[in-house]
């Protein structure tokens, strides 16, 4: 019996051995993606010793207090984000692969407007879908300010356009949109915003290319390709279950980040004003007055009103000469590119007159 127990004990020291010798193998193969250039039958190209890029040196600020802040890129770095590029948020792994995540918004229905068979019908389109997800997915939803403010800016420039209306009634449509406007900055209101995210992997057996530049866009064009075919196969069945589902670009990936991060603020300073501005450097993610928001926007309308304004200057201006143009005969909206050959055409007819007059002879 003693014999047996060593026996059984021996087995159970080697297994444990085999399986810490595995475990050790596993870790030390852990690595970053191989961007090792390859050809279509994986053998590695050789590559030609080319002088540093001076454009990738690193750059040094001169305050050093710059140093000190704690930068966005740092946070992402410590979530695990490489970079967001292409409509996709790419991901560490560690394990030779290239992780690449997207974000298609979902629109929502009203299910007290529905009745219990159309209900029962979207509960099965769900369950087709969900039964055919073949990938990992997450489900996460985001409450955000109700936001109307590009809808009335443009209700707003077609009142001030529109023909026949007096200057009383455009100074009142202004002072309603404008105070529709104060309402929605000032009224707590918010919706629920609904957010599939689709994953996409990329193994370095599935591209190949002679340089890293043109690996890194296979790399991305493959898992925009991915993740397109599951946001497609999504949409086809949640559409019929009025839940379509869009993928978000670069542009929304941000956006959703930003109102993520600055939900109160995110409606006084609006992400797209400040890419629309360019004044990156009127923007921080510090708690600032209602003051400080509300001249920040008014610099913004100025800009857009000035703009709008010497537009339509110009185009009046325009409008008086193509008057006057026309008043003296002249044809300004035919093509001057025909104008002109035909007047060259005419000159060359001219000379080729002068030089063959045989009338003298």
């Amino acid at each position: 019996m003693f014999k047996i127990f060593q026996y059984f004990s021996l087995i159970i020291t080697i297994l444990g051995i085999l399986i810490g010798i595995y475990i050790y193998y596993r870790h030390s193969q852990r690595k970053d993606f191989d961007l090792t250039p390859r050809d279509k039958t994986g053998e590695e190209i050789d590559e030609i010793d080319e002088e540093d890029n001076p454009a990738l040196a690193p750059v040094y600020e001169d305050d050093e207090l710059y140093d000190t802040w704690v930068r966005w890129e740092n946070f992402l770095k410590e979530a695990g984000i490489i970079e967001i590029k292409d409509g996709m948020i790419e991901y560490e792994t560690g394990d030779n692969s290239r992780l690449f995540v997207g974000l298609a918004e979902m629109q929502q229905s009203n299910p007290y407007l529905k009745t219990d068979e159309e209900l029962a019908q979207e509960n099965v389109y769900k369950e087709v879908f969900f039964n055919g997800v073949q990938q990992p997915i997450k489900i996460s939803t985001q409450s955000q300010r109700v936001e109307m403010t590009d809808f009335l800016n443009e209700l707003k420039s077609s009142a001030m356009r529109t023909p026949g209306a007096t200057p009383q009634m455009k100074d009142y449509a202004s002072k309603v949109l404008d105070a529709t406007l104060k309402y929605q900055n000032q009224t707590d209101r918010f919706e629920n915003r609904a957010y599939l995210q689709f994953i996409a992997i990329i193994k370095p057996d599935e591209v190949f290319g002679d340089t890293a530049e043109v690996l890194e866009k296979q790399i991305h064009e493959k898992a925009a390709e991915k993740l397109m075919r599951q946001v497609a196969n999504a949409d086809g069945i949640l559409r019929r279950a009025d839940h379509p589902i869009a993928l978000l670009d670069t542009f929304g990936l941000l956006e959703v980040l930003y109102k993520t991060f600055n939900r109160e603020s995110s409606v006084k300073t609006r992400f797209e004003d400040i890419i629309r501005s360019q004044r990156f450097q009127i923007y921080t993610s510090a708690w600032q007055s209602s003051k400080h928001f509300k001249e920040v926007q008014q610099k913004i309308q100025i800009e857009k009103e000035a703009k709008e304004r010497a537009r339509d200057i110009l185009q009046e201006q325009q409008d008086k000469k193509n008057e006057e143009l026309l008043a003296q005969g002249k044809d300004y909206y035919s093509d001057t590119s025909v104008e002109s050959k035909s007047n060259e055409n005419t000159n060359e007819n001219n000379q080729k007159e002068d030089l063959f007059d045989f009338s003298n002879m």
